[in-house]
């Protein structure tokens, strides 16, 4: 199945179906509305497992919060890597970060609930995200070494060597 094919599918809808999906960001796909879940399953790639539909609705209503022409979207760990220099943001983001690694993806929503206020918060700062690469990792979210989780983590706590205070 190929991720790609989906996000260009979403890429070609309406504003008003882009905006039902918007409004799910954060949501379930078993507690989205009617609409959002037509247009999803429009967009759906076939093939895709049962068990992951919620992480492939997850990706695509949070690709939506961008309009589709937007340029420079990046991966979580890249955003959470500059984010985490600003001093101004590195302390609530790592907050956020913290309690996120700690979940794993439920039917219950939490950790989707919890993504999507750390997802809007990088919103705000003007970063779009790579949705295709967020899909990638909430696919593997709950592996056994954590993969995803070690990634996130690296990006925004390992600091920079100090070779580079050296220098100046």
């Amino acid at each position: 199945m190929d991720e790609q094919e989906m996000f260009a599918r979403l890429d070609r809808l309406g504003n008003g179906d882009r905006a039902a999906l918007k409004r799910e960001a954060g949501v379930m796909l078993s507690q989205a509305n009617g609409r959002a879940i037509r247009i999803f399953y429009q967009c759906l790639p076939g093939g895709v497992p049962v068990w992951q539909e919620d992480r492939w609705f997850a990706a695509a209503c949070f690709h939506c919060l961008w309009e589709p022409e937007e340029k420079g979207r990046q991966p979580l760990e890249s955003i959470f890597y500059q984010m985490g220099r600003d001093d101004q943001m590195s302390g609530s983001l790592s907050h956020r970060l913290e309690s996120l690694l700690d979940q794993s993806w439920e039917e219950d929503g939490y950790l989707l609930s919890k993504l999507s206020r750390l997802i809007k918060l990088v919103r705000a700062r003007g970063i779009p995200v790579d949705c295709v690469s967020l899909l990638r990792d909430l696919l593997y979210w709950n592996g056994e070494r954590q993969t995803v989780q070690r990634k996130w983590a690296r990006a925004l706590y390992l600091k920079p060597d100090d070779e580079d205070k050296e220098g100046e």
